[in-house]
């Protein structure tokens, strides 16, 4: 059975997927990422996360081409701005009202809608007031070029002060077997407010592959599943209102991916694969 969560108002599968490998650590031929964006969401995916800065815009603009106008009434186009790449290949911030105003204009062209459905703030930037940044979110929200927000990166502190002016639908952070610092204080008080979990990197990500740990792979093969689906199934089954977004160039991976939130995890295994990282 498909585990449903809820996201922005719309029910989804529990699995998304993120767009960023589509063009970094390795850039996909236009073509072939044209072709497994579509599989996805012939597949099932429902959401497909992205940002202004991945590929420089080009990651938006291959979903922009995608999908029909029709097609992306249909799924969730989740974009972010707030970060920049010093270089083309470096990581910033930037939230300034100006910048954020500017970004989303550019994604709004790149995606060709006339409204983003959900719009994150990519990560918090340090050298100026947080509330200035969301400020400007609700400014596009009013004049209604972005439909719901979100924010990226952030501290359940950052969380309250933020939803003190708007809305905050889906919070998006680093998160998997091996990384679980949202445990403590931020996925707790997500739950009990229903507001939606977005794990990016929930299998590692480059510096660690969860699926290669060994303990991983026996429990997973006594259960005959994929490691990769036993570690997203273990953040689908402990989180109720998390979507894990697995990125992929694959289109196997992909199916397996979508199959993980169907997974159905005892205590026990919950508490053996707790063990195992």
């Amino acid at each position: 059975m498909i585990n449903l969560r809820t996201l922005a108002g719309k029910k989804i599968p529990a699995i998304g997927l993120g767009a960023m490998p589509l063009d970094e650590y390795g850039k996909m031929p236009e073509k072939g990422a044209l072709e497994l964006l579509r599989y996805a969401v012939k597949a099932g995916i429902k959401l497909i996360d992205t940002a202004d800065v991945y590929g420089l815009g080009h990651n938006e603009e291959l979903i922009g081409k995608a999908f029909s106008s029709e097609q992306k009434k249909n799924i969730i186009i989740a974009t972010k701005a707030g970060c920049t790449r010093p270089g083309g290949t470096g990581w910033g911030t930037d939230g300034r009202p100006e910048h954020i105003k500017k970004a989303v204009a550019g994604s709004l062209q790149r995606l060709g809608v006339k409204q983003i459905y959900l719009y994150q703030l990519h990560a918090p930037d340090s050298r100026l007031s947080l509330m200035e940044t969301i400020k400007a979110f609700k400014e596009l929200q009013d004049a209604d070029l972005i439909k719901h927000f979100g924010v990226s990166n952030f501290s359940l502190a950052q969380l309250q002060q933020a939803e003190k002016i708007m809305e905050i639908v889906s919070v998006q952070n680093q998160f998997s077997l091996a990384y679980r610092y949202d445990e403590w204080e931020l996925l707790p008080y997500l739950t009990k407010n229903n507001i939606a979990y977005l794990p990016y990197f929930p299998l590692g990500g480059k510096q660690r592959n969860i699926a290669a740990d060994g303990r991983l792979q026996r429990l997973a093969q006594a259960l005959g599943h994929s490691p990769t689906q036993v570690a997203l199934a273990w953040i689908v089954n402990k989180w109720p209102t998390a979507i894990p977004i697995p990125g992929t160039t694959n289109k196997k991976h992909l199916e397996e991916n979508l199959k993980a939130g169907e997974i159905e995890l005892s205590e026990k295994v919950m508490k053996e694969l707790e063990k195992s990282t």
